[in-house]
């Protein structure tokens, strides 16, 4: 008899600048688009929460399923409210910044809000690798920088390109 399979429940959130690709990667990764209002689709920007799930398998531990919950938050500083509305409980932050643009300011707003409601991990995401005149290494040391002397400033980081 198999053992039976464990599911485990865990928050997401992305955080980032406005049009660095937080949705855009939220859709890749769940096959499900977060925008959903049509003020959304009209405007091209994350206005409210989006919401969608993603069930991951444990590669090292086959019996082990996560079931991680994702909230894509609007970057633009019209919204920081929703934004801090949905990084309040989560278990893990994206920060999405994009290479061709850096750490801009609503990423060192959304940064700081990470920091301040202690959000317990944080993964950085390099969106748009492909598209940066910069080489990653640059574009990597740059962001190092910013988050030197933080707690998140071991944060692992990772180029992506949708």
């Amino acid at each position: 008899m198999s053992a039976a399979k464990r599911s485990l429940p865990f928050i997401i959130a992305t955080a980032g600048h406005v049009d660095h690709g937080k949705s855009a990667l939220v859709k890749t990764l769940t096959q499900t688009d977060p925008d959903r209002l049509p003020e959304e689709k009209k405007r091209g920007i994350t206005i409210d929460l989006g919401f969608a799930q993603w069930n991951l398998q444990d590669p090292e531990n086959p019996s082990v399923e996560y079931d991680l919950g994702m909230v894509d938050v609007p970057g633009h500083e019209d919204f920081v409210k929703n934004m801090v509305t949905g990084v309040g409980a989560i278990d893990l932050g994206l920060l999405v910044i994009a290479a061709d643009d850096g750490w801009m300011p609503q990423t060192e707003e959304h940064f700081q809000i990470l920091e301040y409601l202690d959000v317990p991990d944080l993964v950085i995401v390099m969106t748009k690798a492909d598209l940066a005149d910069a080489d990653a290494e640059f574009v990597i040391e740059m962001i190092r920088e910013e988050i030197q002397d933080t707690r998140f400033e071991t944060a692992p980081i990772v180029a992506t390109s949708t």
